[in-house]
């Protein structure tokens, strides 16, 4: 057996395991590598996300490649603390994981780009990037765990305990870089920063764990607590009138290009602007997802067909007193109806509420007594409200697709059930693929009445009553008695000439969609073609 130098291990023959001060610095440093890695692995899903997207073959790729490059570091950081049980060594392999996420920033991009240039399936593409960027650092930040348990025991006896501790600590570990990555940094500090930030905290615990045979002759545990706990709390120290026309004449001010980029917990949100237009996009896939178009200079302007289009819904429901808007964007269509119907009330709800913030920021939104806008996920939100709604206008994008539990059998029952008597409801989606014949085919299912307006732009709005269908005249004739009451900037009795005769046909070849089988990712790719707006 080969004798260590007193100055290179913890370990001894015997005796019982004192709690010394290298010992506190050696669980604490393992509390911040398990956050670490967990942070990563967050943090990978805002690398990936852009070019891969945020789908099950994504987040498959990101928890394979972690479990694997753990494997390999646990196997590796065993075999090497049974040949030198040495700190320094230890204090290597946490400065070279840290000086991979110290750089990851200047490359991760020409990386990902590599890998989506030359690979189309999506589930290799997603595979491939996840290796390029994760599996290195964390290989050597899962060297830690068995590497340093080597280093603390000091007996048969006390291997339970000094074992099930290192992990417990790192798991503890993992569970904070897990919430504390999602909750609090990337919103409020970005990827790159957040990355940074990883590698700084990374190569303090490497120069700690370098210092450790020198301070250990020289400090007590409790200062070595003390500094532990610093170092393990400093990664984290870080009509109303509907419209603001100050905001809106500053960002008319500005010059045209990028006014703002934000990072969320769940979209890169852009705001760009254009001539007299404010624009807001979510970058996904290598791809700029324009969600809404503002018209700065007309605040009751919809620039965007698809948002002109989806107005024709307010030609259905009995009464026009309470509406229910599922998915915000840049506010255009909320603001729309809310201008035009003044004894409305609107709800507006939002799933990120960085959006909402961005809406108000930049675009100008003002809530009111009758108009709000509600952070929440659309579907708990109406599970958990039993309040009834005459109109229900789901827009919900994440970039180019609708979430999956926004598009089943079971989502558009539990919007029926919210529905007042003699409600409707309207739905924004995408035509030319497997998933707009599955969708429309869904939605037929549930409700009676089901009729197509496409906008000319590869969006169809849907419109779904509890009711028979009306025919062509009387929607006429409805459309005209609004249009006078109103003053609609866009005409609806111009709207409904865009209806298609035979709505029912459109869900040939679909398939239905419940929350037991929704292979959304799937059908959104077959088709004679993938809609973008650009």
């Amino acid at each position: 057996m080969n004798q260590q130098p007193a100055q290179a291990t913890l370990a001894s023959a015997a005796g019982p395991a004192p709690v010394t001060s290298a010992a506190i610095v050696i669980y604490v440093v393992a509390f911040i590598t398990g956050a670490i890695v967990m942070s990563f692995e967050m943090l990978g899903s805002r690398y990936l996300n852009p070019y891969f997207g945020s789908g099950i073959y994504t987040w498959a790729s990101l928890i394979s490649t972690v479990l694997a490059a753990l494997t390999v570091g646990y196997f590796l950081g065993g075999w090497l603390a049974d040949r030198t049980a040495s700190v320094a060594v230890l204090a290597v392999t946490v400065l070279v994981a840290s000086a991979y996420l110290l750089g990851l920033p200047a490359f991760a991009e020409a990386v990902l780009e590599f890998v989506l240039a030359d690979i189309d399936d999506i589930r290799a593409g997603s595979l491939l990037a996840s290796l390029a960027i994760l599996f290195f650092p964390v290989t050597f930040l899962g060297m830690y765990s068995p590497f340093a348990i080597r280093l603390l025991l000091r007996s048969a006896q006390s291997s339970g305990m000094v074992s099930g501790t290192v992990y417990g600590v790192s798991t503890a570990g993992s569970i904070v870089g897990t919430l504390g990555t999602t909750f609090f940094l990337i919103p409020a500090i970005g990827s790159r920063a957040i990355t940074l930030l990883l590698g700084v905290a990374g190569v303090s615990c490497g120069m700690l764990l370098f210092a450790l045979p020198r301070f250990e002759r020289r400090h007590s545990p409790t200062v070595a607590l003390t500094l532990g706990l610093a170092l393990t709390l400093a990664p984290a120290a870080r009509a109303d009138t509907l419209v603001d026309e100050g905001v809106r004449a500053a960002m008319l001010k500005r010059p045209d290009g990028q006014i703002a980029h934000i990072e969320s917990e769940y979209n890169d949100i852009y705001v760009r602007k254009r001539r007299g237009d404010l624009i807001l996009s979510f970058q996904l896939k290598g791809w700029d997802y324009t969600e809404s178009v503002t018209n700065l200079r007309d605040p009751d302007d919809l620039p965007l067909r698809y948002a002109q289009a989806m107005t024709v819904a307010v030609i259905y429901p009995a009464e026009l007193k309470r509406i229910l808007m599922i998915g915000l964007g840049g506010g255009s269509i909320s603001t729309y109806l809310g201008r035009f119907l003044p004894e409305a009330r609107i709800d507006t709800v939002e799933l990120d509420k960085r959006v909402i913030s961005v809406a108000k920021t930049y675009f100008g939104l003002r809530e009111s007594e009758r108009v709000r806008y509600l952070d929440a996920d659309g579907r708990v939100f109406l599970n958990r409200r039993k309040d009834l709604y005459d109109l229900i206008v789901v827009d919900a994008y994440q970039g180019g697709y609708v979430p999956f539990h926004l598009l089943t059998k079971e989502f558009y029952a539990l919007v029926k059930e919210r529905l007042a008597p003699g409600g409707a409801a309207a739905f924004n989606v995408h035509d030319g693929t497997k998933l707009y014949h599955s969708t429309v085919k869904t939605l037929g299912d549930v409700f009676p009445t089901i009729d197509l307006y496409p906008s000319g732009q590869g969006e169809v709005i849907a419109v779904v009553a509890e009711g028979p269908a009306s025919d062509k005249d009387a929607l006429a004739a409805r459309a005209a008695a609004l249009q006078e009451r109103y003053g609609f900037r866009f005409p609806l009795p111009s709207l409904i000439a865009r209806r298609v005769d035979n709505p029912r046909g459109q869900a040939e070849g679909g398939t239905l969609i419940t929350d037991d089988f929704a292979p959304v990712n799937l059908y959104d790719t077959i088709g004679p073609g993938r809609s973008r707006r650009k």
